[in-house]
């Protein structure tokens, strides 16, 4: 009798554990999702996510989209929604319960949004599959750690993508793949899937094998919050203004680059490196090509930003104040320590300068063009207005590009379908 309560009980606390934590979303026959939130004590709980319609804010820049919200209707102890039919993508959302933020305790498939955690699901039948992991050979992905030559850091992070079967014996070209404001080396594994990406588009013979760098290009922090042994409680920002003064493009072919060239198997030449980078990554891209045009002979922007939004004058003002500063320290070497030393040595002219004659070093990037000129956005993109000036610039100059304006803003949908469509582009002239 014992027994048979003993077991009786097992079941009911079996149950109602699975209940808690039931699987949840469910995507239904025909794209629908149903979301299920466990919470009997709640007085509301809204749904935020992607694939919600969100208010656009207008700007004199452009339109910022803001992820839509619904309130989930309560059955019982358990809270649910169901959407309509949608298309194939990957999608992300989080609840919000009595105005707290949390993620869904049913779905293991979460990911880091700068300081927040988002939940993801996908919909198969269309790109949505160039995001799953599938049963076809795997690429590996090493962080690694790199000699740095910005100020106060020894080292920095970067993740390195060697495609499916590397060999040893053979060369192979590589792509520089750039994160937005706020991203690190973690972003476009993360939130772009790029590796899912590139394992799906090399098995079916829709790109070449390549290997693929993901440098952290926030210049304040060493690599993702929590992998820096040195500085582990580092918290992601949105804005990353030292990341737009120049150190990180000035440094890039000495640092990373170069270590990548002497570690891995690649073919060392301007024919076999590529670059490309979202929003801050794209304004990283577009000054290290333009200021190093021997090196790379692909280049992409997906919704960059162009021009530094710190505008001409307000650079030109901190180098002046950088440049005054250190003739300052060059006559009294005991200012020259210190917190505010290290804020304003930031503000040099010889990295400012990399944001300097753009139109002639346009001139000299495409005497000898690169093989591709790449240009990505959104129509409703913040950044959408630099970036038809940027092209009013190469269209004056009879500069090649190639442009692919597609619906929707500044955001992750867009910028993994761009580098699925970038990506069978690149080194078509190698038999690999």
């Amino acid at each position: 009798m014992k027994r048979t309560l003993f077991i009786i009980v097992l079941f009911v606390c079996n149950t109602l554990c699975y209940a808690e934590t039931a699987s949840s979303p469910t995507i239904n026959p025909d794209n629908s999702v149903t979301f299920k939130l466990n919470y009997p004590e709640a007085s509301e709980v809204v749904l935020k996510g992607s694939f919600l319609s969100g208010k656009s804010i207008k700007t004199p820049a452009g339109s910022f989209g803001k992820d839509g919200s619904v309130k989930m209707t309560q059955n019982g102890s358990q809270w649910t929604y169901t959407t309509t039919v949608l298309e194939s993508n990957m999608y992300t959302y989080h609840f919000e319960v009595d105005g707290n933020r949390t993620t869904d305790p049913g779905n293991d498939f979460a990911i880091r949004d700068i300081s927040d955690t988002l939940n993801c699901f996908i919909i198969k039948g269309g790109i949505g599959d160039n995001f799953i992991e599938k049963e076809v050979p795997h690429g590996t992905v090493n962080y690694v750690w790199y000699p740095s030559s910005l100020k106060n850091m020894e080292k920095r992070r970067m993740a390195v993508y060697l495609p499916a079967n590397y060999d040893n014996s053979q060369k192979y070209p590589v792509l520089y793949l750039l994160h937005g404001s706020g991203g690190d080396e973690t972003s476009w594994q993360e939130r772009g899937r790029a590796t899912q990406i590139l394992d799906n588009l090399i098995a079916n013979g829709l790109c070449k094998p390549m290997i693929v760098v993901m440098p952290n290009g926030n210049v304040d922090i060493a690599a993702t919050p929590g992998a820096d042994p040195d500085n582990p409680d580092v918290k992601p920002v949105a804005k990353n203004i030292n990341s737009m003064l120049g150190s990180f493009e000035s440094t890039f072919i000495n640092d990373v680059v170069q270590y990548v060239d002497n570690n891995y198997q690649t073919i060392n030449d301007k024919s076999g490196r590529a670059i490309a980078g979202l929003s801050l990554g794209g304004l990283h891209t577009l000054y290290i090509s333009v200021n190093n045009p021997g090196y790379f002979d692909f280049i992409g922007l997906f919704s960059a930003q162009t021009t530094n939004s710190l505008n001409d004058n307000k650079i030109k003002f901190l180098r002046s104040v950088g440049n005054k500063w250190q003739s300052l320290k060059n006559q009294f070497s005991f200012i020259g320590q210190g917190s505010v030393d290290r804020r304003i040595s930031k503000y040099t002219a010889e990295t400012l300068k990399v944001y300097d004659d753009l139109t002639e070093k346009l001139k000299i990037q495409f005497s000898n063009p690169p093989q591709l000129y790449y240009i990505a956005l959104g129509t409703d993109d913040f950044v959408k207005k630099i970036n038809d000036d940027f092209r009013d610039i190469l269209n004056e100059g009879q500069y090649p590009y190639v442009y692919n304006e597609t619906s929707g803003g500044h955001s992750w949908d867009n910028w993994r379908r761009y580098l699925v469509d970038f990506l069978p582009r690149l080194f078509n002239n190698y038999d690999l």
